[in-house]
């Protein structure tokens, strides 16, 4: 039987879109690193890769690579759960499902904002105003019969907005944690991370064939948490693995930036600037109103309820040395509670007329 295997040239040129994208992300965390911006490395490879594809230029991001990146930040951040943490978080975690419930009303409760502000049907607004991810809600949306394409632009610029909006407004305020953490000053050991970085690749393989969300990221964190929590001090994560794993991450969210959607949804953007900025402005309030009422660390708790994704609030957190733990697990749980409940909440009230 012949096998037609493609010229020997192909393979480099088709490499070409995934190098330049690369190169340009990690110049851009160069450039913002030498500027003094916060998250250097994952906003500069963000606004480099979103201006190369935006101008025309043949990029594009590697989904596998970005994966890698995940599962790396992952295991970082699964070493600050050492057994205190966590059982400080045990204690409270109905804090933790309150405000995730209370993100997720207010994601719903401004859908017909964003309806009349973009001048969309209440089911796209709906799908596109709930923080959760680009292309699960994308997809949801759809079989609801919202528009696809309007759910991604909008979630995309609340990702994407919130994560430049928080950690900004953190520096130009000059709010930092003094959170001591060994996560953060402990020895790199080639051999550890080996075994940690394998023991989270086999984690993160078994929970995407099982289909979940995020499985990449929290097969990493659940390694690096099981290995801390238990008194297993393996490595530290340096931050040139960090800085990479940001590269790849900001490089993903760039290239997802299509000209022309954007350029023909004017009045869209608008609207979505204007959602995501009340969205985040509540979300935030909320956060330090709990705080303030519970005695606890203000600017780890806004981080925590702020609607942003996961990977990009918990890195906020643990470049600024604040509550990492608690930063994680709000997000962690708000990932879950909107898997569990956007589909019965959408039927529920498509059968009371509210869609």
């Amino acid at each position: 039987m012949r096998l037609d295997l493609p010229p020997a040239h192909a393979l480099p040129r088709a490499a070409l879109p995934f190098l330049l994208c690369t190169a340009l992300a990690a110049l851009g965390g160069w450039v913002f690193q030498r500027l003094g911006t916060p998250l250097p490395w994952l906003l500069g490879a963000l606004f480099f890769a979103a201006a190369a594809r935006l101008s025309g230029l043949p990029v594009r991001a590697s989904r596998r690579l970005r994966n890698g990146g995940l599962m790396v930040l992952g295991c970082a951040l699964g070493l600050f759960f050492t057994p205190h943490a966590a059982g400080r978080l045990a204690e409270q975690m109905p804090l933790v499902l309150g405000a995730g419930l209370a993100t997720l009303a207010i994601g719903v409760a401004l859908s017909p904002l964003l309806a009349r502000t973009a001048r969309v049907d209440r089911v796209t607004a709906l799908f596109a105003s709930i923080p959760g991810g680009v292309a699960e809600m994308s997809v949801l949306g759809e079989s609801y019969g919202a528009r696809p394409t309007t759910v991604a632009i909008v979630q995309l610029l609340r990702v994407v907005g919130v994560v430049v909006l928080v950690p900004s407004a953190f520096a130009a305020l000059e709010i930092a944690g003094t959170m001591p953490s060994a996560a953060v000053a402990a020895p790199f050991q080639p051999a550890g991370f080996a075994l940690l970085a394998g023991t989270a690749a086999a984690l993160a393989l078994l929970l995407t064939r099982l289909g979940v969300r995020n499985g990449w990221m929290l097969g990493g964190l659940a390694s690096g948490l099981a290995f801390t929590a238990s008194g297993m001090a393996l490595t530290g994560v340096p931050g040139w693995i960090t800085a990479s794993a940001q590269i790849l991450m900001g490089a993903q969210l760039g290239s997802q930036f299509e000209r022309a959607a954007l350029l023909g949804g004017g009045r869209l953007l608008g609207a979505a600037i204007l959602q995501v900025a009340v969205l985040t402005g509540i979300c935030c309030a909320v956060g330090a109103a709990l705080a303030w009422c519970l005695g606890l660390d203000i600017a780890s708790l806004v981080l925590a309820n702020a609607p942003g994704g996961m990977a990009e609030m918990s890195l906020t957190a643990k470049a600024l040395l604040l509550d990492v733990p608690m930063v994680v697990a709000f997000h962690l749980v708000r990932i879950a509670l909107t898997a569990v409940l956007v589909q019965p909440c959408t039927a529920w009230m498509r059968r009371s007329g509210w869609l």
